[in-house]
């Protein structure tokens, strides 16, 4: 990577990678935009400096063989339409905004287009800086492949994406006037998608790329010792420089030596606590583990991470309009959405590993207070008929009723009266039914959508899983944590439904449905890398393993 793209990486990554909270004295928003205004933004040109490489940049695509590209007629439009004037260069060579096109080129793997001709950064020679003819050659080779780049980008856009206004020209006459210090990503991260997330996480996708341009980050060691707050250890040093690389740890102000580098002090125990927050971890400041094996996870792998999630989000429709809910899987967590704005978010149990929470998009048109719980058979069979064979009274002690078969006419039995020990007893032909009250495994609140898998959100009356990071414990449904935040939202009539009026209803002990007049879109996802809308690029655990599949199926993933 040439020097003034590292540089733009490096200021980049000051800016978005960790987006510590702003307003303190580790916003890192004014450092971002001197970072580019000093070191990377386009150098003042004389008219008349312009006009000669205008001039130059003409002659050059005059030639006869002066613009060999598949794309050349794009390009030529598009400079035609801007007078010849460079884009991406200026009388000193690239500018920010031409190195951030080129980044984006070099890694259009991760938009799975492949084969691109990426000019390589010009280098000044060493007997004084580059020619006109230099820097416009580079000019028009970077709008030649940024012209292959949106044709073929464009065949990718999602059906429901609607056309590129002007084209590949428009889109090209649209980025060359971009801000890149801008805090939204432009047009250029919106080639491929029209979803904001994408263009986030494509964005941060070159961030981390730059790191593995640079040769990685510092190793640290999975299987090192624990090291609490306070405590020393030889790794310290390495995970300092780990944590640095990624603005986790931001350098010392002004550069100095702490007074011992090998302890875990309190500006590192800030740094180890967002670097966990930011990866979904227990945030305890704790180097144990968990924290180990992802701050060993190697860059590379990372930057493969971040394109599988972009394949993810690129196939995602829009937001709906109006209220909705999203649970990502991997995150465990539940967002409530206002025009896709989030508005609510509380975290969620999802499935085990062996009975996954499926992803599907649904409209949940059914809340239930009070409700019963019929025992699906598979969990009768893997999880009650083994409590029954150790206490035969666990059914009775727990609510439910035990019916002879499913259908309307099936008869209650006495669970004392069956030898759950027998080896041919058939739990799968009966029926259980839990009671509603509070110790119903569903709680007080169901959410019903229709679904193929017969999944639904519920509330629960055991909250002590919530306090974990890693949250699969369910037998496929989604259980939530603050179940009547989500009915007020869903509900949206503050008039009628509020967390007090749902609560007494729920007092009351009566099981009651509300059929909602419009149905709230509700879409579950798996997610384990994306960028939020502060800028934080966050990571979570591959708790399915779906990442590794599709590595192992997708090795062009790099």
């Amino acid at each position: 990577m040439a020097a003034g793209s590292a540089a733009l990486a490096s200021a980049l990554l000051a800016g978005c990678v960790t987006a510590p909270p702003s307003n303190g004295p580790d916003d890192l928003g004014p450092i971002l935009l001197a970072s580019l205004q000093s070191g990377l933004a386009p150098s003042p040109t004389s008219p008349a400096r312009t006009e000669a490489l205008a001039d130059t940049l003409q002659r050059h695509l005059s030639a006869p063989s002066g613009f060999e590209s598949p794309s050349a007629a794009y390009a030529a439009a598009f400079y035609q339409a801007r007078a010849f004037a460079p884009a991406w260069t200026d009388a000193s060579g690239p500018t920010a905004r031409g190195h951030v096109v080129r980044e984006v080129l070099s890694t259009a793997w991760a938009d799975e287009i492949y084969g691109l001709t990426v000019p390589p950064a010009p280098t000044p020679p060493h007997d004084g800086p580059l020619s006109p003819d230099a820097i416009v050659e580079h000019d028009i080779a970077l709008s030649g492949a940024l012209a292959d780049y949106i044709d073929r980008a464009t065949a990718r856009r999602p059906p429901w994406a609607s056309p590129l206004l002007g084209g590949v020209t428009g889109a090209m006459a649209e980025i060359a006037v971009e801000d890149v210090t801008d805090a939204a990503p432009g047009r250029l991260f919106h080639i491929v998608a029209e979803n904001d997330r994408f263009a986030r996480l494509r964005r941060g996708l070159l961030q981390y790329q730059a790191l593995v341009d640079a040769g990685g980050w510092p190793a640290v060691s999975p299987d090192g010792p624990k090291i609490e707050p306070g405590g020393q250890d030889p790794e310290i040093r390495a995970i300092r420089a780990r944590l640095r690389a990624t603005n986790d740890l931001p350098p010392p102000v002004p550069p100095m030596l702490t007074a011992d580098a090998s302890t875990l002090d309190p500006s590192l125990e800030v740094a180890v606590r967002r670097f966990q927050a930011r990866h979904g971890l227990a945030v305890d400041g704790t180097i144990g583990p968990r924290t180990r094996t992802a701050l060993a996870m190697p860059v590379e792998r990372r930057v493969q991470q971040m394109a599988l999630n972009l394949r993810r989000l690129r196939d995602m429709p829009p937001a709906p309009d109006g209220r909705s809910v999203e649970v990502n899987i991997a995150g465990a967590t539940l967002d409530g959405r206002d025009n896709g704005v989030t508005v609510f978010q509380t975290d969620v149990i999802v499935g085990m590993r062996d009975r996954p929470t499926p992803r599907l998009s649904s409209a949940i048109n059914q809340l239930v207070l009070n409700p019963t719980w019929t025992v699906p058979t598979s969990i009768a069979e893997k999880d009650i008929l083994p409590k029954l064979r150790d206490d035969p009274g666990y059914l009775a002690a727990n609510g439910f009723q035990l019916f002879d078969g499913w259908t309307s006419a099936a008869a209650e039995i006495d669970p004392l009266t069956v030898d759950w020990d027998a080896p041919n007893v058939n739990i799968r032909a009966m029926r259980l039914r839990q009671a509603p009250g509070g110790g119903n495994a569903l709680g007080r609140i169901k959410f019903l959508f229709p679904n193929q898998h017969d999944v639904y959100l519920h509330s629960t009356p055991s909250h002590g899983l919530f306090g974990r990071s890693l949250r699969t414990f369910s037998s496929g449904c989604v259980r939530v944590r603050d179940p009547l935040d989500l009915a007020v939202f869903i509900l949206n009539e503050p008039d009628t439904w509020t967390r007090e009026t749902l609560a007494a209803r729920i007092q009351s002990g009566e099981t009651r449905t509300l059929r909602l007049a419009h149905a709230v879109p509700v879409s579950i996802i798996y997610l384990t890398a994306w960028v939020a809308e502060d800028g934080t690029i966050q990571f979570r655990r591959d708790v399915y393993d779906l990442d590794a599949r599709s590595l192992a199926a997708n090795p062009d993933v790099s």
